[in-house]
């Protein structure tokens, strides 16, 4: 499912946004949101009329979320990269992700991968992955 990223953004007036980019299952589409900016991922047909699948926060530059979209691969990689925080569940997982491991590592809510900490002073998901990772079993570290 090759990403279409368009050559300027296309107004999207029902969510009041702009469309930066469309595959085969969505359209990535960039809302003001508060002190953010929210890229939103809007399924294809009656569901995108009112759902989103995934979502992420990225700073107010609208040029940084055009980056970020016109640098990833959503066949390859899991999210787009720059976002400060996920606000959706489940974390979205390319359909080829075993391609590219390193970069589909685990990360917090806030976008950093887990293996090396988060810039938000004790992040819980941060917090949860280190004890898990010192915690003796019988069988050895968890």
């Amino acid at each position: 499912m090759p990403l279409h990223r368009h050559p300027a953004p296309i107004r999207d007036d029902h969510w009041e946004g702009e469309e930066l980019a469309r595959d085969d299952t969505h359209r990535y589409v960039w809302l003001w949101y508060g002190s953010n900016i929210r890229l939103i991922a809007v399924p294809h047909g009656p569901d995108g009329d009112w759902s989103l699948d995934h979502a992420w926060c990225f700073a107010r530059d609208p040029q940084l979320v055009a980056r970020a979209v016109a640098d990833w691969d959503p066949d390859t990689q899991d999210e787009p990269t720059g976002w400060h925080k996920r606000p959706t569940w489940p974390v979205r997982h390319a359909p080829r992700r075993h391609e590219n491991p390193d970069y589909n590592r685990a990360r917090c809510v806030h976008g950093c991968y887990l293996d090396e900490g988060c810039r938000t002073v004790n992040c819980p998901e941060v917090l949860d992955h280190q004890n898990r990772a010192h915690t003796v079993t019988p069988e050895g570290t968890a």
